[in-house]
């Protein structure tokens, strides 16, 4: 871990991206080669690219909020999806907690999904034959966690998100927002 990375570790950065871009086209390595000065729009209309998230630089600390905001199409999904890369980023660094994960093999990327990233996806994929309690408890499962603490988690968790008494209800019961 290089000295810049601890020092963000230290200082109790969860997350730090730093000159994140993901472009799309032919060739957008040509792109990435450029001096950090030559990039921009122009050289991406020239090059025929689509720059989908550009030079995205933020610390998120533990316990914070953090939203990410845009009009549609503004690559708001292509930069969580970088971020946690379900897809590659064009260049760029994204550490979580100290740790590069652009350098991590799959086994340990899939490790860190499961026990440090949460995940909403705006088209949610609830299971529609398990109930709330179900669904909330089943990621926990995966984890490792025995059934009875998953379950004693999720109903606290459910309690949180404000849907006590809709525990044994199944998706299709409930609304979009509840859903979510």
């Amino acid at each position: 871990m290089s000295e810049k990375n601890r020092k963000a570790k230290a200082a109790g950065v969860a997350l730090d991206a730093r000159g994140v871009w993901k472009i799309f086209g032919a060739h957008p390595e040509r792109f990435a080669k450029l001096a950090p000065s030559d990039r921009t729009a122009e050289a991406l209309q020239r090059e025929g690219l689509v720059g989908a998230v550009q030079d995205a630089s933020f610390q998120i600390a533990h316990g914070d909020a953090f939203v990410i905001m845009g009009l549609s199409g503004s690559g708001k999904s292509t930069l969580l999806r970088c971020l946690t890369r379900l897809i590659e980023p064009t260049m760029g660094e994204v550490l979580c907690d100290g740790q590069d994960i652009l350098k991590l093999e799959e086994r340990a990327l899939v490790t860190l999904r499961r026990q440090r990233m949460g995940i909403v996806f705006q088209h949610f994929a609830l299971l529609p034959n398990r109930t709330v309690l179900a669904n909330i408890a089943f990621p926990l499962e995966v984890q490792g966690m025995p059934r009875a603490q998953a379950e004693a988690r999720a109903r606290e968790l459910v309690e949180t998100v404000g849907l006590s008494g809709r525990e044994h209800r199944f998706p299709a019961e409930l609304s979009g927002g509840q859903q979510q």
